[in-house]
C-alpha cells in the first residue's frame, strides 16, 4: 500500500513494510476452535482496542499458554486496566503480553507476592531479569480470568515489538473461522467547505439489495462543494455473537481511490486518536453506534490510514454526480459493498445551517488560551483535531456544597486528545479547608469524576482533558468500608478469604493497606466491584487474630477498621 497525495503524512512505513512471522506463535488458550470477542483496533470509550479478547466460555479457570519461548520480562498488576497482566518477551524481538488473568502459575505468583511484600503494596509493575523466569512454549503460565477492567471472563492477548507498537495478532497466522461479511447499517455525510462548522451533517440509513447496501433513492444532493462520509459499520464472525470491529474501509470517488483504512498496528500514543476516527458524540450517546469516519482530520495522526487523497474529503464542485463506493472488509477477506451517488447542489438544504456563535476560536496548530479574571485555560499544540468555535459560560452556584463558580466548557461532544490546564477560582472557600477542594468535572450525562488539583492564593490548578462542565467542591468525608463476610469473632478458617468493599464519595481511593495481627498482607483489589479479597493463610495459628483495613482517599481522607475473627 502506497500513499497517495495528502495534506499530511499519514502512514507509519516502518509498520507498513514489515514481514509478519507466521505459525512462530502458538494459541496461549487450551480453547478449541481459537474465536473472539472483541479484535484488534476496534473503538472502544477513549481509545482504539490493542489486541484480540480470546473467548473463554464465559468462564475462569482455562489455561493460559505461552506462545512461544522466551521469558516473563513484565508482571503488572493493578485493580483496574489488565488487572493480573504478564509479560513475555521472546527471541525474535516480540513481546507477547496476557491481560485480566485470574492468577500466575506458582512461580510467578511467588515472584509476584515477593515484590508486593517489599512494596507493601498491591498493585506492582516491575521488570524480571533475562533469565528469572523463562518459559517454553505452551509452558502453562497462568489461568484466564475477569480482572481488572475486564466486562466479564476473556484473555486479552497483544503481540507487541520492542518499541511498544502493537500489531494486530492476526497477521502472525492465527486463524479464526469466519465467512460473515461485515454489516453495514448508517451512512453518514458532513460538510466539510463553507458549512463546516455551521451544519452537524446528515445521516441516513442503508438498506441491503442483493448484496450491495444502498441509499434511498440512490442519489444523495447536497448544498456544499466538500463533503465527507462515515459508515457506521461492525464485523461479525462465526461461532461468536460479538459485535467486533472493522479491519479495513476503503473509499472510491469513481474509479480513484480516495481513502483506505486499516488496522495492522497502532502506538499507545496511538489510542486516543479514536476520539476523531469515530463520530464520537454518536459513540457516547448511543450505545457506541461506531460511525468510522472515511476522512481525516487534520490534528489525527494516528498512523492507520494507508492511502489518502486530500484527506478523504470529496471534491463536488464540478456539480455532477459522483459515483462513490465504499468496501468495509474483515481479515478474513470477506466484503460488504456499499454504492450511492453524491452530488453538489446549490438550491438543497439538506445540510441544515445554524447560526455560529461562540467565545473565542481555537486553532489545532498552536496553543491556545483562554482566560478571565475566574477562569484560565492553556491547550498545548496537539490538543485539538480541528478548529474549535469555543463557547464559554460560568454562573454562580446556589450549591452550598460548591465553591466556585459553574463554569461550562464548550460541551463533552467537543473532543480534546491531551492534557491541558486549567486554572478556577474559588469563591468563599476556608483557606483552612483549602487542602481538601477538588476540581469536579461533569460530562454532558451528568457522570462527576474528580479531577483534583492544588490550591495556589484563591485559585484551584489542574490538568484535564475534556471540555464540559466544571466546579470546586470539598472532600473532607473518609472512605467507606464495609465487611462483607467478616462478623467480629466468627472462625473464618473454612470461609478462606475476607471480602470487603471499600468506596469513595468523591476524589477517588488512591491508598488502601491491610493488616493482621499488626503485619502488612497482601489483598487483591478489584475496581470495578470495589471489592477487597484477602486469601487467609491456612497455616495462620488457631485463636484469635485482628484483620485491619486502612484506605486513603485522593484527599488523605482517612478511614480505618479493624475486626477480631477466629481460626
Amino acid at each position: 500500500m502506497v500513499a497517495a497525495s495528502s495534506t499530511k503524512p499519514q502512514v507509519d512505513t516502518v509498520l507498513r513494510a514489515k514481514t509478519y512471522p507466521q505459525n512462530y506463535f502458538s494459541s496461549p488458550l487450551d480453547i478449541s476452535p481459537l474465536t473472539i470477542v472483541g479484535n484488534f483496533g476496534e473503538p472502544r470509550r477513549l481509545h482504539f482496542h490493542t489486541g484480540l479478547d480470546l473467548r473463554t466460555n464465559q468462564e475462569e479457570g482455562h489455561a493460559v499458554f505461552a506462545a512461544a519461548d522466551g521469558y516473563v520480562s513484565r508482571i503488572n498488576v493493578s485493580g483496574a486496566g489488565y488487572g493480573n497482566a504478564l509479560y513475555i518477551t521472546h527471541p525474535n524481538g516480540y513481546v507477547t503480553a496476557y491481560g485480566h488473568l485470574q492468577k500466575f502459575n506458582s512461580k510467578l505468583m511467588a515472584r509476584l507476592r515477593k515484590e508486593q511484600y517489599a512494596k507493601e503494596n498491591f498493585a506492582v509493575d516491575f521488570n524480571l531479569l533475562l533469565d528469572e523466569m523463562v518459559v517454553k512454549k505452551g509452558d502453562t503460565i497462568a489461568l484466564s480470568g475477569n480482572t481488572g477492567g475486564s466486562g466479564g471472563p476473556h484473555l486479552h492477548f497483544e503481540i507487541r515489538d520492542s518499541l511498544e507498537k502493537i500489531y494486530n495478532p492476526l497477521l502472525f497466522g492465527y486463524k479464526l473461522k469466519d465467512d460473515l461479511k461485515p454489516i453495514v447499517s448508517y451512512l453518514k455525510i458532513y460538510p466539510l467547505g463553507d458549512l463546516k462548522y455551521t451544519s452537524d451533517g446528515y445521516r441516513t440509513a442503508v438498506a441491503n439489495k442483493k448484496g450491495i447496501y444502498e441509499v434511498a433513492g440512490g442519489l444523495v444532493k447536497v448544498n456544499e462543494a466538500r463533503v465527507g462520509i462515515s459508515i457506521n459499520t461492525f464485523d461479525v464472525i462465526n461461532l461468536s455473537d460479538a459485535h467486533v470491529g472493522i479491519y479495513n474501509i476503503t473509499v472510491f470517488d469513481g474509479d480513484k481511490m480516495i481513502y483506505e483504512y486499516q488496522m495492522d498496528g497502532i502506538a499507545f500514543s496511538d489510542k486516543r486518536d479514536v476520539l476523531s476516527h469515530t463520530d464520537y458524540p454518536i459513540f457516547i450517546n448511543e450505545a457506541h453506534r461506531t460511525f468510522h469516519k472515511c476522512f481525516v482530520e487534520p490534528g489525527n495522526h494516528c498512523p492507520v490510514y494507508c492511502s489518502l487523497d486530500n484527506s478523504g474529503i470529496i471534491n463536488l464542485s464540478d456539480e455532477k454526480p459522483h459515483d462513490i463506493h465504499v468496501e468495509v472488509s474483515d481479515f478474513a477477506g470477506n466484503v460488504a459493498l456499499v454504492k450511492f451517488k453524491l452530488q453538489q447542489d446549490k438550491l438543497c438544504t439538506l445540510f441544515k445551517v445554524k447560526e455560529l456563535k461562540y467565545t473565542a476560536r481555537f486553532a489545532y496548530d498552536t496553543v491556545n488560551e483562554f482566560s478571565n479574571p475566574d477562569i484560565k485555560m492553556t491547550l498545548p499544540v496537539g490538543c485539538l483535531f480541528d478548529n474549535v468555535f469555543f463557547n464559554f459560560s460560568s454562573a454562580l452556584s446556589t450549591e452550598p456544597t460548591v465553591f466556585s463558580k459553574i463554569f461550562q466548557l464548550d460541551n463533552s461532544n467537543t473532543q480534546v486528545f491531551d492534557w491541558f490546564d486549567l486554572r478556577l477560582k474559588t469563591e468563599n472557600l476556608n483557606p483552612a479547608l483549602a487542602d481538601k477542594a477538588v476540581v469536579v468535572y461533569k460530562d454532558g450525562t451528568g457522570a462527576t469524576t474528580s479531577r483534583g488539583g492544588s490550591f495556589e492564593v484563591g485559585f484551584i490548578t489542574t490538568r484535564a482533558r475534556e471540555f464540559g462542565t466544571y466546579y470546586i467542591k470539598l472532600d473532607t468525608t473518609a472512605p467507606q468500608i464495609k465487611m462483607m463476610n467478616l462478623v467480629a469473632g466468627h472462625n473464618m478458617r473454612s470461609a478462606k478469604k475476607i471480602l470487603t468493599k471499600i468506596t469513595d464519595n468523591l476524589s477517588g481511593i488512591v491508598d488502601f493497606d491491610t493488616y493482621i495481627d499488626g503485619q502488612w498482607v497482601v489483598t487483591d483489589y478489584d475496581a470495578k466491584s470495589a471489592t477487597l479479597t484477602h486469601t487467609l493463610d491456612q497455616n495462620l495459628a488457631s485463636g484469635q487474630h485482628i484483620y485491619k483495613i486502612v484506605v486513603t482517599d485522593e484527599r488523605n481522607n482517612r478511614a480505618e477498621l479493624a475486626v477480631k475473627f477466629g481460626m
